[in-house]
Parts: C-alpha cells; sequence; structure tokens
C-alpha cells in the first residue's frame, strides 16, 4: 500500500518486533486501519523491514514492520538502527508484540536480546501487544472459564516474566487483530505512544489501564481524538 502524505517532526514512528506468527503484521494492519498495508500469514516470510503511513485520529503514523525472528543478533540490531535513522528518525517507539499464552523462556531470551542490543532506551520507549487475543479467549472457553480476564493471565506468569514486564513499566495491550471496531484499542496505543514521544525522559510510568482512562475521559491533550 503505496503512501504519498508527507509527515511532518510530530509523525509517531511505531516499530513492531516479535518473533515469526507474533501477529506483528497484522498489529500493524489493525494501527493502520487497513488489512492491505502488510502482508502476513505463516506462509509469508517477511525477511525485510517495511513502512507504511496513514494518518488516523488526527495523528501522523509511520509504521515499520520487521522480520519476525527468534534470535535478536548484534548484526540485526544495526540494521534495525539503520533503518531507523533513514527512514523514522525521530519519536520512536517500539511494540513488541507477543502471542498470549506462548510467553516463554524462548520469549524472555528474546526480549533481554533486545534490551541488550537497541540499550536500555528500548525499556523506556516499548509497549507490549499481547496478541491472539481471540484463540486465548477461546482456549479459556474450551477450559470451562466462560469469561476469562485478560489481568489474570498476567497474574499466573512466572516471576522471570513479570519481572520483564516491569520493566516497561508494565505498559501492555491485549488485541484481537480478526475483529474488526479496534478503534479504542488503537487510540490506547497512540495514546501510550505520544505520551512516550512527549516525555523522553519518561519521569513517570504511562500505563495501559492510564491510558484507557484518558481516552475515555478524553482529560488530556495526547488523547483528545477527534
Amino acid at each position: 500500500m503505496a503512501s504519498s502524505i508527507s509527515f511532518s517532526d510530530q509523525t509517531i514512528n511505531l516499530v513492531l518486533l516479535g518473533r515469526k506468527g507474533s501477529g506483528k503484521s497484522r498489529t500493524g494492519n489493525t494501527i493502520l486501519g487497513s488489512n492491505e498495508a502488510f502482508k502476513f500469514g505463516y506462509q509469508i516470510e517477511t525477511i525485510s523491514y517495511a513502512i507504511e503511513r496513514a494518518s488516523r485520529f488526527d495523528r501522523h503514523l509511520s509504521v515499520i514492520d520487521s522480520p519476525g525472528m527468534n534470535d535478536f543478533l548484534p548484526e540485526e540490531s544495526v540494521k534495525l538502527q539503520r533503518y531507523i535513522l533513514e527512514m523514522a528518525e525521530k519519536n520512536v517507539i517500539y511494540l513488541l508484540c507477543i502471542k498470549i499464552g506462548r510467553f516463554t523462556e524462548q520469549e524472555n531470551i528474546l526480549i533481554e536480546q533486545y534490551i541488550r542490543y537497541i540499550g536500555q532506551d528500548f525499556e523506556k520507549r516499548t509497549i507490549i501487544i499481547f496478541t491472539h487475543l481471540d484463540e486465548w479467549i477461546s482456549d479459556c472457553q474450551d477450559q470451562g472459564i466462560l469469561e476469562p480476564k485478560f489481568e489474570e493471565f498476567i497474574a499466573t506468569l512466572e516471576k522471570n516474566t513479570i519481572g520483564l514486564l516491569e520493566k516497561f513499566d508494565m505498559r501492555y495491550i491485549s488485541l484481537n487483530n480478526r475483529k474488526s471496531g479496534n478503534d479504542e484499542i488503537v487510540k490506547q496505543i497512540i495514546c501510550m505512544a505520544e505520551e512516550l514521544t512527549q516525555h523522553s525522559s519518561v519521569s513517570r510510568p504511562v500505563t495501559h489501564h492510564q491510558c484507557e482512562l484518558e481516552v475515555e475521559s478524553r482529560s488530556i491533550l495526547c488523547c483528545n481524538f477527534m
């Protein structure tokens, strides 16, 4: 999907990261409001970086999709940083996509690699996106849990995993990319990203709970969506 939109320095640049099959490309499409922005599916292997742009809720967005990988090595960090410098120099926020219910030791290792090779700034500028919410709900219902609550899933995570989430100030959102009508979730993501870019020093945590309330009340500028 080619875009002719010309964006200013106020553009919010969102970089999608995660393993293959984590729902990165679908998440990018959800944020952009188009199912045709990034190709997705297990039969499609993304081997290079791609960028798509859109204007949503009066915000200019650039979304960068990255190759899915199980190991993030130093050379991959160099490629990513070079692409960011070329395509999205300012206001970069990382969206780390993780499939709900698949938070394994391999996920923990991958996150540690992102932190190590991208740097401490990664912890300050990352939002966790738990994807495949629909599959998780279906699995819970098959086990007799008719109304599963996502916060209860978070509470079941191992101590090491919770420790990793705490490095990101517990900034996370759950997302079902298969359903329509995700506007409020997208607004929360934009709100959290905008807060992080406006507070580059990140002097206070920005949580999904805070932005959910701010989206509903529209009480501050960053969440005053038209």
